[in-house]
């Protein structure tokens, strides 16, 4: 029998064949069990840490530049062996929420036109910001001698020209309109009498006052003008104030130095704020300084909120019955930046 011969070149092309599929196929069962990798921009996971690290951007709270309570302990040493005219003042730090001194702080006393930020505070809980204030008769209850911002009847101002007319300038008049548009909001009575609607506002107030643990006050009118039966003390002001820097509304008003209007008749009201310490050109100006409220009368001596922010601190200062207000305060923010920088990290 003839044997057949072995094809040499055949054998080697069924190896590299079979070789080639078994490669083939390991890799084609490992492809099946390898997840598919996400496209660069687009990974999930990618997207949720965006998120994640913007979100605490804009929600985590402000870390207090000093040590909180070895500034409060160095603060109270500092100024309480300061040299001041306020016979009433107290501070408060926002960015470590704590009040850091206080000085005669629970006397009743009266405290003129800072009282004024209550105001604003209790106006804005009850109107809107495209509200329309139609000045009134309601403007003839203002006392004698008082500031006032130049309104006249028939004047139609909106939300924000009215709470300028008030904290700017320091109208009397500006106060009675708001209290007096408010009070008839409330009454859902556009024609009750001004005292009447003004009395409404009132009792808002003082809600209000109470709501923000100013517990022994007793506002009585709404512009701070001096009577019996209005009281306050310094440390009722200060949460009031405290209060009225948080909002956003008042905290800008109040840090305006000037201020234009033209009503329908071609009066111009300007308006320059009576804080002299945050108007530029006048020689009390005092850097770094955004607000707040003044008030004077016989009564209650040289008055003043201010709010001030020192090495990340946001600090806001209450004084009341003062000789030299602006000294008075420049001297407490320069106390207070020296307890803070004695306690910044090293």
């Amino acid at each position: 029998m003839r044997r057949r011969r072995n094809n040499p070149i055949a054998r080697r092309l069924i190896i590299t064949l079979i070789a080639f599929l078994a490669v083939l196929a390991i890799l084609l069962t490992a492809a099946a069990f390898q997840p598919l990798e996400e496209s660069e921009g687009e990974s999930t996971e990618t997207d949720t840490n965006s998120v994640t690290e913007v979100t605490d951007a804009t929600t985590e709270e402000p870390e207090p530049v000093a040590d909180a309570a070895a500034f409060k302990t160095l603060a109270e040493q500092l100024l309480a062996e300061g040299d001041f005219t306020a016979k009433h003042f107290a501070l408060f730090d926002i960015t470590t929420n704590q009040t850091v001194f206080e000085k005669n702080a629970n006397d009743r006393i009266t405290a003129a036109s800072t009282i004024k930020l209550l105001t604003a505070l209790t106006m804005l809980d009850h109107v809107s910001a495209e509200e329309q204030f139609t000045v009134g008769s309601e403007i003839s209850l203002i006392g004698a001698g008082s500031s006032t911002a130049k309104l006249k009847k028939g004047y139609v101002m909106n939300t924000e020209q009215i709470l300028d007319a008030l904290l700017i300038p320091s109208g009397n008049d500006a106060a009675y309109v708001i209290a007096a548009h408010v009070g008839r909001k409330l009454a859902k009575d556009p024609q009750i009498a001004d005292s009447d609607a003004v009395s409404l506002f009132l009792e808002k107030m003082n809600e209000k006052a109470k709501a923000l643990g100013a517990m022994d006050s007793n506002f009585t009118c709404p512009d701070g003008y001096p009577n019996k039966t209005q009281y306050t003390t310094a440390a009722d002001m200060l949460k009031i104030s405290v209060a009225a820097a948080r909002n956003e509304t008042i905290r800008k008003t109040t840090g305006k130095t000037f201020v234009s209007y033209t009503m329908p008749d071609g009066t111009e009201l300007k308006y320059t704020n009576t804080n002299q310490l945050i108007v530029p050109s006048n020689k009390n100006f005092y850097e770094g300084l955004f607000g707040m409220k003044t008030g004077t009368t016989n009564a209650a001596g040289q008055c003043l909120i201010a709010g001030c922010d020192i090495y990340g601190h946001q600090i806001i200062i209450a004084l009341f019955q003062s000789t030299d207000r602006w000294a008075d305060c420049q001297k407490i923010i320069d106390l207070t930046t020296s307890a803070i920088t004695q306690n910044l990290p090293k």
